[in-house]
This record gives C-alpha cells, structure tokens and sequence, in this order.
C-alpha cells in the first residue's frame, strides 16, 4: 500500500508539472502573431472533425494544410503549442475560445466567409418541411433574433432551457449533437445538454406536438446516426452540395462567419502560479458541478469494462471447450471468430455493431460498448487460454483417462489447473488493456470517463487539467485492479495448493 501511495503521488506531481508549464503562461495584452489572412498562406490549420470549414478557407487562402480534432479546445491547443497556425471555427464559438485563454492566443478580425448554419434529416424524411415551416415563423416574429441574443450573451445566469412539461401526443423526437460548439450546443450543469440548438430543437419540438431527447456524440458520428435511425435528426451544420445529396437541410437557423484563431506573439509569464492552479481546478471540477460529469463517466467505464471482462472470459473459456470438442467445423468457426477480431480495430466494431447490427434496435449505447468489448475480450483470452491448455504434456490426459476419468474431470481436474498458472498473468494484463481501450465508447454516445473530459474541456478551453485528471484516474484504476487480480488470483492459488495438484504421477 505505501509503495502504491508513492507511485500515485509521483505520477500525479510529474502530470501536473507538466500540464501546468503550458496553461499559466500568458500575456496581459495580446498581440495576434498574424493580422490579416493573407499572413496565412501555406501554413496549417486546425479544424473540428466533421466541420468543412476547410473548403472556406482553401478559397480564401492558397496553399493551406490541414489536420482535424475532436473538438476547438484541442485545436486552441495547437495553435497554443505551435502544431498549427490556426484554429478555424464559427465566430461566436472563436470569441469564446479567446476569452477563456487569454493571452495565449488572439482572434483575426477579418472573418473566412459568411455562413449559415442548419438541422439535417435523413433524405427524404417527412420533418425537414414541418421544421422548415417553424423556423420560417419563429424567423419572422423576431423568436430567433431573441434566441441568439440569449445564448450569445456574456451572462450566464440567463441560458436556462424550459422544462418539458407539455403534451406530446406524437412521441419523442431523437436529436444529435455535438456537445462542444458553445453557444451553439454544449454541456452545462449536472451534464445537461444546453445552447441555442438544443432550445431551438426544443421549441420545434413542442409546436410540433413531441418531447425531445437529446444526445451529445463526436461530430463525426452525427451523420452516422442520423443515417442510421439512431436519431431523428442533427445538427446544426453548415450545407454543402455533398452533405445534401445524402441528406435533407432545414432553412438556416442562425447566420454567422467563420472566423480564425492564431497565437499571441507576445505571451509573457505572469499572475501567480497556484492561483491559476486553483482557478483551473475550479473551473474543471467545481463550476456547473462538473465534478459529477467525471463520476458518472467513471461508473461508466467501470461498468462497461467489468461487465465486458466477466462476459468475455467466459466466452473465451467457451471456445476453448469448443475447440476441445474436436468437431472440426466447431474449430474452424473459433478460428474465424478469433482472426475476425483479431484483424478489426475495436473502434470499427464498436460502431459496427452500433450503427450496422443494431441500426435499427434501439438499444443503449453502454449495452453495444459491452458486447463488443465482451466479444473482443473473449478472442484475446480464448487465445491465451487455448495456448496454455495446448501446451500440457498429451500424458497427463491420457493418464488422466486410463485412470478411468471422463474427458471433461480431466480437463477440469488435471489440464485446466496447470494451464490457469500459465494463462492467468496474461489475462490481467489483458484485462487491464480493455480498461483503457473503453476510452473509445464516446463514439456511440456513451458517456464515459474519457467523454466527459472532452465536454469538459470543450467548455472550459482547458485543454490541459481535465486530460490530465482523467489520465491520473486510469492510472489508479489499472493500478488499482492490477493489485485486486493479483490478490484474486494469489488466494486462488492458495486454495488449489491446500488440495490436490491437479497433476497426475506418471510412473
């Protein structure tokens, strides 16, 4: 225990060293290292995945490169670390991202290019015109001028969104988003969705005689569920002539400009250095109670990876009494099964299974997590098992049998007692992996530990302390059920000790 203290406290001060070298260093007047976009031509810009802000900025400025991430505040740290030379979102989103890094990064006054943003529907769904027709009349009695007015306002004791407490005689619409574009859709206190979208969705939803379900998935997942059922609708995004062609627009909702941040040339160190740690700490764990944003994501992860590992040893445990069966076709299907998973990347299954499979099931995001992290679990150990148990001398089973043991008391009593010693400190390993590959789950709504960061961080634009944070938790989570496996499988061996060996005397 006080070796486990030890390594917890020094992984966390070389984390925070770190982290906070970058985030506190700042200028009290900021000096944009570029001031017109011409300035930017042939250097590298950041862009949220699934934006096409790109094709704005290829017509504006020659010679362009590009590379995309999650969300603006990874690209606020880009421009910060100079991996890019700019940052390209919608204005609004910008002027957020400086005012909460300031000194560090400064906004262009001469905008990319006009746009309007929109909801997207399924091609050909019956709800593009109903909320084309809404929008039209919310346009016209000044709804939506009020709208923006609220949600873009420095106030933040105003953006509150109205309870669902009216009749929905129609059902419940589905919609997607993003999560991390604020004002537009983002993540307030207690992990509600809230912004001028989510509201926007909400009016629509009530004239039209629904209630609303809102989910919050990366960008580039938004289409896949829209396609896919999964929700009804999405957005809101910019149209272009490719996105229409596979899917249906609503009229604009809000005009705006694309806009690009760039880096202070100036950012001197200044202002205290635990200050800034307290104001950081703040503002990730206690502002808006975001501090419950990482617990749920934490009991989401737990849950997902303990119930993936039972399920999936199981089932690795089951192929190999398959393949010990010596039906021929029974092993040629392990076989398959096993190269399957062995040569698709756990992020493809998941949304395999999420979008394709179970389409058009509607069935919880963690449930899908679980069977496939269960079904990539169970390749791995059933492997891994399968090898230790193949690798027992054939002498032991055959005396096993001639002392006249069925096949099964042979492989329970006699095989499968050594091969555990062997396959057992794999396994832990292997398990300790499906903890951290979970971090991928946030691609089918699922909201966990790592996701939660990212709501986070999108908010806060700090892109630092919440990675940091949750980096410090897997950390004692891995190390955590690394010493609890040991224990359990310690105890295990002890009490195989205390009775038979499990091997037969061969002389």
């Amino acid at each position: 225990m006080k070796k486990l203290k030890i390594m917890t406290i020094l992984f966390a001060a070389v984390m925070l060293t770190l982290a906070f070298v970058p985030v506190f260093t700042y200028a009290a007047e900021v000096t944009p290292a570029y001031n017109k976009l011409d300035e930017l031509a042939g250097k590298r810009f950041a862009y949220v995945n699934g934006s096409v802000y790109n094709q704005s900025v290829q017509k504006r400025i020659d010679g362009t490169t590009e590379d995309f991430y999650p969300s603006l505040s990874e690209c606020v740290a880009a421009v910060e670390a100079g991996k890019a030379d700019g940052a390209v979102q919608l204005s609004y989103c910008c002027q957020l991202a400086v005012n909460r890094r300031p000194g560090t990064v400064a906004l262009l006054p001469d905008p990319v290019a006009d746009v309007s943003e929109g909801f997207f529907f399924p091609h050909g769904s019956e709800l593009t015109a109903q909320f084309n027709d809404i929008i039209k009349k919310l346009s016209e009695d000044g709804t939506l001028a009020k709208l923006e007015e609220k949600w873009v306002a420095a106030d933040e004791s105003g953006k509150t969104l109205p309870e669902q407490d009216w009749d929905a005689p129609n059902g419940t619409l589905k919609f997607a988003t993003s999560g991390v574009i604020e004002p537009f859709s983002y993540v307030g206190e207690g992990g509600q969705p809230k912004g001028y979208d989510v509201e926007l969705a909400l009016m629509i939803a009530k004239e039209m005689g629904y209630h609303l379900e809102v989910t919050t998935i990366p960008m580039d997942s938004i289409f896949a569920a829209v396609d896919t059922g999964k929700a009804d609708f999405g957005g809101t995004l910019t149209e272009t002539p490719e996105r229409a062609s596979v899917c249906d627009f609503s009229e604009p909702v809000m005009p705006t400009t694309i806009s690009v941040i760039v880096k202070s040339e100036e950012a001197s160190s200044s202002g205290g250095f635990m200050e800034k740690i307290s104001d950081s700490f703040r503002k990730t764990f206690l502002e808006e109670d975001r501090w419950m944003l990482i617990l749920k994501g934490l009991g989401t992860t737990v849950l997902i990876s303990v119930l993936a590992g039972v399920l999936g040893l199981l089932l690795g445990f089951g192929t190999v009494i398959a393949r010990r069966s010596g039906v021929r076709w029974v092993g040629k299907l392990v076989d398959g099964y096993q190269t399957l998973m062995g040569g698709i990347p756990i992020v493809v299954v998941l949304m395999l299974l999420y979008y394709v499979v179970f389409g058009s099931v509607d069935i919880a995001g963690e449930i899908v997590a679980i069977i496939s992290f269960a079904l990539a679990f169970g390749s791995t150990s059933g492997s891994t098992m399968w090898t230790a148990v193949n690798g027992i001398d054939s002498i032991q089973e055959e005396s096993g049998l001639a002392l006249g043991y069925t096949h099964w008391q042979v492989f329970t009593k006699i095989i499968f007692p050594q091969a555990r010693q062997r396959f057992t400190p794999q396994l832990m390993g292997q398990f300790i992996s499906l903890v951290k590959d979970t971090a991928i789950v946030g691609y089918i709504a699922v909201q966990d530990l790592t996701r939660a960061g990212d709501l986070i961080r999108a908010r806060t634009m700090d892109a630092f302390f919440p990675l940091v944070s949750t980096a410090i938790i897997y950390f004692l989570i891995c190390l955590l059920l690394g010493r609890l496996l040991r224990r359990v499988a310690a105890r295990i061996d002890d009490t195989k000790d205390s009775g038979s060996t499990g091997e037969v005397d061969n002389k």
